[in-house]
């Protein structure tokens, strides 16, 4: 088994330094600009991918046959190499519906590798504290690996793109403003994302102050927030962005790990400043609403005069056997043309989001809208 002791795990985090606060007392400041692109850095990574990419056959280091602790091994040898560690210790419990779990780090510290019981898929995740940790350069690296085909098809289901503004030039004041002046809202979106103020806005009193855009439970959130006086110093200025994504409407780019400041300054119009050249994500409801909308023009332009005329003559039973030797799969290629290779669950609700720029279909990794 793949293992550390606390003495082997890194003590400094990449970046640390140790300066004074206005009490004269030591604290620590994280240089988090030198990660990243300079513009963003990771602050949480959740990848899955099918159990059945790690195999003998594959490269992998594990004899068949390939059980549960093989493949949390094998695992943590790769992640070892991007990273910088591995696994610390299985432990008792699962981890997000997975049976068996490994830590990253005492307690899962750093984060965790999960296996079994999910549709035959393997889990691993970075925390906060696991990116801090992870060795200069580890986004790159973990981007070529996932292209690499090594985990056959890869699937970001959650990342953070975070950045820090230690002089506190956008606070959360200024967030306010720009929600209050619909800087959130986003070309076509009906209205601004639901707003929430966390903390003593009323009467600041050091103690930190939070604003959120969206809702947890959607696949996009942001909070923008007090860094420094959460960490204790009341006179301090520094102040977090932090955007979540997670793959419940939309497809995560893989190079949102090289390029987080893009996709976060396109995130939102009132983040635009962040970077020159901006990137968005489109939603798959919208993207299949922009093909459902396609595909009803071309059919009332090619082919509404022909059912008009079939209609007046047979009437609707002559139509519905008209289209009754379609076929699913004359059906399913319309759909992924279309942009609609969804569940059909999600094309049947994709009139409830309308809040994301338009795109072509989503396949593969790298569906967005980059401009700037």
């Amino acid at each position: 088994m793949f293992a550390f002791t606390e003495s082997h795990w890194p003590r400094n985090r990449h970046g640390e330094r140790f300066v004074l606060n206005h009490r004269g007392e030591e604290s620590v400041l994280l240089e988090t600009s030198t990660r990243g692109d300079g513009k963003a850095f990771i602050d949480w990574l959740t990848v899955t991918f099918p159990d059945s990419a790690i195999h003998p056959n594959n490269g992998w280091s594990c004899l068949p046959p390939v059980v549960d602790d093989h493949f949390a091994e094998a695992l943590a040898e790769r992640l070892q190499q991007i990273v910088g560690f591995g696994l610390f210790e299985k432990r008792k419990n699962g981890h997000k519906f997975y049976l068996n779990s490994w830590s990253l780090g005492t307690d899962g510290k750093f984060g965790f590798i999960a296996v079994g019981g999910q549709k035959g898929t393997v889990l691993f995740e970075l925390t906060g504290e696991g990116c801090m940790h992870a060795k200069p350069g580890w986004e790159k690296a973990m981007y070529e690996w996932l292209l690499s085909g090594e985990l056959l098809k890869p699937k970001i289901t959650r990342v953070d793109l975070t950045h820090d503004d230690q002089q506190g030039e956008y606070n959360v004041d200024r967030a306010f403003d720009d929600w209050t002046e619909d800087r959130f809202r986003l070309p076509k979106a009906p209205q601004s994302p639901v707003m929430a103020q966390f903390g003593n806005w009323a009467r600041p009193d050091g103690r930190g102050r939070t604003l959120t855009v969206g809702r947890r439970l959607s696949g996009k959130f942001l909070r923008i927030y007090e860094k420094g006086k959460q960490l204790g110093d009341r006179e301090s200025p520094w102040t977090r962005i932090e955007l979540e994504l997670k793959a419940e409407d939309r497809v995560i780019p893989f190079d949102t790990l090289t390029r987080p400041g893009e996709y976060l300054a396109g995130a939102y119009p009132a983040l635009e400043f962040l970077n020159t050249t901006q990137t968005r994500l489109a939603t798959v409801r919208h993207t299949a609403k922009q093909g459902w909308l396609a595909m009803m023009k071309y059919i009332r332009r090619a082919a509404g005069p022909a059912l008009t005329v079939a209609l007046a003559v047979v009437g609707t039973q002559g139509i519905e056997e008209l289209v009754s030797d379609v076929t699913d799969q004359d059906i399913q290629r319309q759909m992924v043309k279309r942009g609609l290779d969804i569940p059909l669950h999600l094309v049947a609700d994709f009139a409830e989001s309308d809040h994301d720029a338009p795109g072509d279909s989503l396949k593969g990794n790298h569906h967005a809208v980059r401009y700037g």
